[in-house]
């Protein structure tokens, strides 16, 4: 596999935006010219409606009516939302007209009326040129070039990684000596955010045929992220580029679960792992460097002392809520038009999870804290 330098192609949909925020001005200005009273059409994203922006009609196909912020307010709850709202649009006729991008802080009333605004004008959020800062974290042979002529090198913070820009701020990517893309999710609170899905969606559009994983933790929660990356979130499925059907998912399954389990319950393993814990500084593990995916050479790692972690540790009984949202989680899988062989796989994970009444987090599968040989081999096993 060669090391192209690609170029990130600017959306088309930020013209779109902008011409419908005009238009909305426009009837703004038509309203106060005669006096009457200024309406702002309010979609809510979780509403599933056919939404006409441009001359602000809706088909309510599912029975719900559109919502409306206007001025005079109602009350003193709407004149505030008019307020935040009018000002949202400003912001984003003044960042669209400029070419720059506004960083939007987690405050919850701020983003739910920016994803609004998004929905109801039938765009993503990232064409109002108003993006999430950015949590996710990258690293490897990658390099940003940004559209402000800047760069980030992605190889430079190997051991804590580098914080994701906003993909609309990237021009081009050098992919360098990639040959995969491993997404490890830890931090995701069952729904990975926006910025970091529209990142790795737009490197999959671009390099379609590099392989992408992903290892989650075996529970509901897990599960979920997984399934976000892959097939989106009905909530923002207005966004664009957010979903990589093709991801991988390298584990931790009930199979890594159940084997950790019963080695460590195995008499003679639990002696072995005594004696050699003893001699554990000295040991060294073997590693492959994976050439265009083809070629495998064993190359020495070192092993540090680390200490030793029973599986038991990082596993635990499912409560009340992780039963909920497995069946949650099911409901949705099985109301699904078409199930894939992805769909079906996480079918049965979960059923396999309700019957055996357990989760685990990834250093379920860790040797004495270290995770290496575990991806080592599937990663192996996946790329041949």
């Amino acid at each position: 596999m060669d090391s192209p330098i690609l170029l990130l192609c600017k959306s088309h949909f930020n013209d779109d935006a902008l011409a419908k925020i005009e238009t909305l001005f426009e009837t703004i200005l038509d309203a106060v010219s005669v006096g009457g009273p200024v309406v702002i059409p309010y979609r809510r994203s979780t509403n599933a409606q056919t939404f006409n922006a441009t001359a602000f009609t809706s088909n309510p196909s599912d029975g719900r009516h559109i919502d409306s912020v206007r001025f005079p307010g109602r009350n003193p709850q709407e004149l505030r939302r008019f307020e935040a709202l009018f000002r949202i649009i400003e912001l984003s006729h003044e960042a669209l007209l400029s070419g720059t991008l506004i960083t939007k802080r987690s405050q919850s009333m701020v983003d739910e009326m920016v994803d609004n605004l998004a929905f109801t004008l039938g765009v993503g959020r990232g064409d109002l040129n108003i993006v999430a800062t950015a949590k996710g974290l990258i690293a490897g042979q990658v390099q940003l070039m940004m559209r402000g002529g800047t760069s980030i090198n992605c190889a430079e913070s190997s051991d804590s990684g580098v914080l994701l820009p906003s993909i609309s701020a990237v021009e081009k990517i050098d992919f360098q000596s990639v040959k995969w893309l491993l997404v490890i999710e830890k931090e995701g609170k069952g729904y990975p955010d926006l910025a970091t899905r529209k990142f790795l969606a737009t490197l999959h559009f671009v390099q379609p045929r590099l392989p992408m994983f992903a290892l989650v933790d075996f529970d509901t929660h897990g599960i979920s992220i997984l399934r976000t990356y892959q097939y989106g979130s009905q909530r923002l499925d207005h966004e664009e580029r957010t979903k990589v059907p093709r991801l991988r998912w390298l584990g931790i399954r009930s199979s890594d679960v159940l084997s950790q389990t019963m080695v460590t319950q195995d008499p003679s393993a639990n002696n072995q792992d005594s004696q050699s814990s003893q001699d554990l500084s000295s040991q060294e593990s073997i590693a492959y460097s994976v050439d265009a995916l083809q070629d495998e050479r064993p190359t020495k790692r070192p092993r540090t002392r680390r200490t030793k972690s029973h599986p038991s540790d990082s596993t635990a009984p499912l409560n009340e809520g992780d039963r909920e949202k497995a069946v949650s989680v099911l409901r949705d899988i099985c109301t699904t038009a078409r199930l894939d062989s992805s769909g079906r796989e996480h079918k049965l994970e979960l059923q396999r999870m309700l019957m055996l009444n357990v989760k685990a987090e990834i250093q379920a599968v860790d040797d004495f804290g270290d995770i290496t040989n575990w991806l080592d081999e599937r990663l192996l096993s996946q790329s041949r």
